[in-house]
């Protein structure tokens, strides 16, 4: 999983885990707030929501997205852990 630099492993940290659910939770409000007037923005923010909540997972894990890796690469570490079920994911 971290052969191709996009992903590294790094101590597992629960209050990183912790500040990543709170800011999803945060854009979880924003989206919610958006969603009548913008709706094409609520769903950037939903993404975040949901890429930061995986991202939260992996914290609590080890594994860290390398700059290099970005968002992809979130979603690549959580469907190597999921298997097939991870198409659920998929945009």
């Amino acid at each position: 999983m971290t052969a191709g630099g996009h992903v590294e492993l790094v101590t597992p940290s629960n209050a990183n885990a912790e500040r990543l659910l709170v800011e999803a939770h945060r854009h979880l409000r924003s989206a919610n707030a958006l969603a009548e007037d913008d709706p094409s923005g609520a769903d950037d923010v939903l993404y975040s929501a949901a890429r930061k909540s995986l991202a939260a997972v992996l914290a609590a894990q080890s594994p860290r997205a390398t700059s290099r890796g970005g968002h992809v690469a979130v979603q690549e570490a959580i469907g190597h852990q999921l298997g097939s079920s991870s198409s659920v994911m998929k945009p």
